[in-house]
């Protein structure tokens, strides 16, 4: 009897099982299937918001968000409560180094993927947008900032309020607090931790010899198509580099117009239309 080769199916499953549980959610591709489970997406929402009883009607992944912001950048989940409040959530684990630029793009493109449903602007609703780091990237030694805006009435400052409020938390500085307390949970996400509720229950199923193995698939499948996009995004970046007109980007990158037109604004690069 021979001895199986490195590369054989189960050296190969068993090395996959072994990334499951080494990944913590700071991981695109550990969120993308930990949120698909509607009770984690409901813990973490009902968590940052500090809402025990909040409502959520749809919750939806990067993967499976059918809208321009799920190109590029793509926020990481997206939920709705049952009064129409959207909770935008980026999980941050690179350095980023405009992050509040980054943010702002990601309300705008949101905010014109709206508008172009049909949706006027006095109906744009009431968004939340959390952006979840590892480190405290306003270095302030606080878990959570909020943004605040005013209006200047001469030595007056009046609240600006136009529906979106804007929230860093970070899992560098733990301040004791139960979003803390989540975001250390987010950092480790250890295998029968049992901290966080619902989402540590699903979690621990993931990491599970049984729950890996069910997941599987879907961990490859996400991995393949991060990959294909990746590709496809290089190519199109490539042809904008050389000017090539959009009609050609299209048919050879397999990116949607939209999604060039923002690869574009992301690179401070023109669209050849034409």
């Amino acid at each position: 009897m021979t001895d199986s080769v490195p590369d054989s199916l189960l050296v190969k499953i068993e090395e996959l099982i072994e990334q499951i549980q080494a990944m913590n959610l700071f991981n695109d591709t550990f969120i993308s299937v930990v949120f698909k489970d509607e009770a984690s997406c409901l813990h973490l929402v009902r968590q940052l918001m500090q809402k025990p009883d909040l409502k959520i009607i749809a919750c939806r992944t990067q993967d499976a968000i059918p809208m321009l912001i799920s190109k590029s950048p793509r926020l990481d989940i997206t939920a709705e409560d049952d009064k129409g409040t959207l909770y935008e959530i980026e999980i941050q684990r690179l350095e980023e180094p405009a992050p509040a630029r980054r943010v702002r793009y990601y309300s705008s493109v949101m905010d014109s993927e709206l508008l172009r449903k049909g949706v006027t602007y006095d109906k744009l609703p009431e968004v939340y947008l959390f952006y979840l780091s590892e480190d405290d990237i306003w270095h302030g030694g606080q878990t959570v900032y909020e943004l605040h805006q005013y209006l200047s009435h001469g030595s007056e400052q009046v609240p600006y309020d136009n529906g979106l409020h804007t929230i860093y938390v970070n899992a560098e500085v733990d301040d004791g607090s139960n979003i803390a307390k989540l975001m250390q949970y987010l950092k480790t996400a250890k295998a029968g931790d049992t901290s966080q509720g619902a989402l540590s229950a699903h979690v621990n199923y993931l990491k599970s010899p049984e729950g890996g193995r069910e997941a599987m698939g879907e961990f490859e499948r996400i991995c393949k198509e991060k990959g294909r996009e990746e590709v496809h995004r290089e190519t199109a970046l490539e042809m904008l580099k050389d000017k090539k007109p959009l009609n050609e980007i299209i048919k050879y990158s397999k990116l949607a117009k939209e999604a060039i037109f923002a690869l574009a604004k992301e690179n401070g690069l023109e669209v050849v239309v034409g």
